[in-house]
């Protein structure tokens, strides 16, 4: 039987077999028909989901265009794909993990580098054996190929693994990249919510010269590829930086604490309740902070609660720590980026109900050609908007016109 391979259709788990899609790279399209022969040919077993048999769950491709060997124009249409195989199984000691190793060989051998087509960068394995919706289990291996991926945004060469959140159009999230960074004051401190691997804030860090940067993100998975991406910001950055591996739900004041800018970049269910709560307050929250006696040096050396325990044990601080003299201040700028418009108006129309921040300014990108989806950069200042009424100056307008000469 003819395996499909695509996407899921909206609101359902049944797969569109998408063999020629217009959205795609053309070597990813190419990838995609290799990994159709290559099951065929070795008789793998596409996961049963209603069943919960078989052999390979899912496929997840990614294209770098990173080849500083060869011109700038001639680099999108070289791209090379980064295949990860989902392999139902809890690790490499399952009784099919022979199967699995043919299908990466075969790739390899028919993609790589000593093939005529050489379009294949690396092949990984992810096990997972989960009857959930999550798709990527906690155990990788890496099995061809080469381990670093690599892409050029926003500025900054940036390192991701298979197992990092990436966006898939380079080309156009480089863009709003640039035009995010136009928003961000030289010299400024930022956070950066929902960080992943911290290329907006890494790109912020090499771009506008900023005196911190704070990314924090919820999967651990991420911390090796933003290590990686750091050894690679250019020598003139001197920044403060550090990632926390911390959910920004729990107490996301913390966080928020000690920047001028905050930049969050949600899932598409949009900004957690807590963090929406916390901005919708802000004012208030300051207020507090800066009339709270105790340290900041103090409340880490007391600190009890868990989740925090675990993100100062699992941060990552590059330079010297940020200066405590504005730990008591709050952000000033908000910069939004929603991949989800429905929960992006949502926000936006409860953040704008505050009367605690006012829209400056938004922008659309076109991440998914074909579809009705669009990404948003939207930057959101404190304060209340403008009336558009002209208030009175409370000077006497003059009267044009002859004066009569007194009588």
């Amino acid at each position: 039987m003819k395996p499909l391979i695509g996407l899921y259709e909206e609101g359902t788990h049944n797969v569109v077999d998408i063999p020629h899609c217009k959205a795609h790279h053309p070597n990813i399209n190419a990838a995609v028909e290799l990994l159709r022969q290559g099951i065929t040919k070795l008789n793998i077993e596409p996961f049963d989901e209603d069943e919960g048999t078989g052999e390979l769950r899912y496929v997840q491709m990614a294209l770098t265009t990173y080849n500083t060997s060869i011109p700038a124009s001639e680099r999108y249409k070289n791209g090379k794909v980064q295949v990860s195989l989902v392999w139902n199984s809890r690790n490499e000691n399952s009784h099919n993990f022979e199967k699995l190793n043919a299908l990466a060989n075969f790739l390899w051998r028919n993609g790589g580098p000593r093939s005529d087509l050489r379009f294949i960068h690396s092949v990984w394995a992810n096990f997972q054996t989960s009857t959930n919706n999550i798709i990527f289990g906690n155990r990788w291996r890496h099995l061809l190929g080469e381990s670093g991926f690599w892409e050029h945004v926003g500025g900054i060469d940036m390192s991701l693994a298979p197992s990092s959140f990436g966006q898939a159009n380079t080309r156009a999230f480089d863009i709003l990249l640039r035009k995010l960074q136009k928003y961000v004051p030289y010299g400024a401190s930022v956070t950066d919510l929902y960080a992943g691997a911290g290329a907006i804030g890494l790109s912020l860090a090499a771009t506008r010269k900023c005196r911190s940067v704070k990314c924090v993100e919820v999967n651990k998975e991420s911390k090796l590829s933003f290590e990686k991406t750091v050894e690679r910001l250019p020598n003139h950055v001197d920044s403060s930086i550090s990632w926390h591996h911390a959910d920004a739900s729990d107490e996301p004041l913390s966080w928020l604490m000690g920047s001028e800018v905050v930049v969050v970049d949600p899932p598409r269910k949009g900004l957690d309740a807590s963090l929406l709560d916390a901005l919708r307050n802000i004012s208030s929250l300051e207020r507090k902070a800066k009339s709270s006696p105790e340290s900041s040096d103090s409340k880490v050396k007391d600190e009890k609660r868990p989740w925090v325990l675990r993100s100062l044990k699992d941060s990552v601080q590059i330079g010297s720590k940020p200066t405590l003299e504005d730990s008591g201040s709050l952000p000033q700028t908000l910069i939004y980026i929603s991949c989800g418009w429905e929960s992006f108006k949502e926000d936006c129309m409860t953040l704008l109900s505050s009367k605690k921040w006012r829209l400056q300014k938004a922008h659309g990108f076109n991440f998914f050609p074909g579809t009705q989806s669009i990404e948003v950069l939207a930057v959101f200042k404190r304060g209340e908007a403008a009336s558009l009424k002209k208030k009175k100056s409370g000077k006497k307008k003059k009267r044009l016109g002859r004066k009569h000469p007194s009588i």
